[in-house]
């Protein structure tokens, strides 16, 4: 589908690539056709569809049924669990509580952030204010049972955090700069999980006032995100200034790349523009896995001849403080949560 442009006439497409042969034999003549087949996809659009990826459907259904059970419990109970910069932004996110764009009214949309908690023994395990290293509260409603929430969302998160590693070996294998270039910004990796609830579009409700997410970049370094059977997730085609519908499909994890990405890569890949309009009738739920890196790993240049590179260390934000930057960024407007924290402890 594409909106405000003509789909007969648009050579603009989001491939499908299957990365199992890579898989199998990640030095084999197949397994280069799936790095090279990624590479054109983030030049041209910055987004492909992923299918191979071994995660089950079982452990899909479960998280999707964990999410729909938060979801519907009553507001009081979910706002006790509510996000701020104190615990690192884990917790539940308000209905219209953020916005990309400080024009448009809070996104028609509700979500809960979650992470697992670093390994036992961790300097910064448990650590208040820093990025996602506050231990997690899990719900203990007796409507909420661990073996229908906690559980299946580790199991998600497990699943996921193979995946997104093997999602940045492969990014890695379209770059000049070797197989282990991002080994360090994976260590101890900042990966939040944030499960999202779209309310069908209120009528009479002006689309260039409100959506569901309006129109952003993601902060994140990749995302791996699965929907529903639901559309509403739309990529902007910059070249001929149209919204193009990424159609869900149930095998496929829907793979970009954000603005963190860019930074270490200046503009060889493509954060591209995307937004959520949930135009059906029925709630929306999607589920998104972000790579977000190692909190104290500097976003500086891979290409040390880029012009953007610079001598002096201090001029780089950490993974860390860029994603307190941009999480300040798009909740100020909205979000009644305290974000005057610092970004660092």
């Amino acid at each position: 589908m594409i909106v405000n442009g003509d789909a007969n006439h648009s050579s603009f497409s989001i491939p499908t690539i299957d990365i199992s042969p890579y898989l199998r034999d990640p030095t084999g003549i197949a397994a280069q056709h799936v790095v090279d087949s990624i590479r054109d996809a983030l030049r041209s659009t910055g987004f492909f569809q992923l299918l191979g990826h071994g995660v089950p459907r079982k452990i899909q259904l479960s998280a999707f049924d964990a999410s729909k059970r938060f979801f519907g419990l009553p507001m009081e109970v979910k706002t006790k669990y509510a996000a701020s910069l104190e615990s690192g932004w884990k917790g539940y996110e308000i209905l219209a509580g953020q916005s990309y764009k400080s024009n448009m009214l809070g996104d028609l949309k509700e979500g809960v952030s979650l992470a697992m908690d670093l390994p036992m023994g961790h300097p910064l395990r448990g650590v208040r204010g820093r990025f996602l290293t506050s231990l997690t509260v899990w719900p203990d409603e007796p409507n909420l049972p661990m073996d229908e929430f906690r559980k299946p969302i580790e199991a998600y998160c497990d699943a996921l955090s193979q995946l997104c590693g093997t999602v940045m070996d492969l990014i890695a294998a379209t770059l000049p700069y070797g197989a282990t270039v991002f080994n360090e910004m994976k260590i101890d990796a900042a990966c939040p999980l944030r499960l999202l609830h779209y309310p069908p579009m209120p009528p009479g409700v002006d689309e260039s006032e409100q959506h569901g997410a309006s129109a952003h970049t993601d902060f994140s370094a990749i995302t791996l995100l699965l929907q529903d059977e639901n559309a509403g997730l739309e990529v902007f085609n910059h070249d001929e200034g149209t919204w193009h519908t990424v159609e869900p499909n149930p095998d496929a994890y829907v793979v970009n790349l954000g603005d963190m990405m860019t930074k270490l890569l200046g503009d060889r890949y493509r954060s591209a523009l995307h937004r959520v309009i949930n135009r059906a009738p029925t709630d929306r739920y999607s589920i998104v896995y972000f790579f977000d890196g190692n909190r104290d790993f500097k976003l500086q240049p891979l290409d040390r001849d880029s012009p953007a590179a610079a001598d002096d260390q201090a001029q780089y934000l950490t993974c860390e403080q860029y994603m307190f930057d941009r999480i300040r960024s798009s909740y100020a407007t909205h979000n009644k949560h305290d974000l005057s924290l610092s970004s660092t402890s």
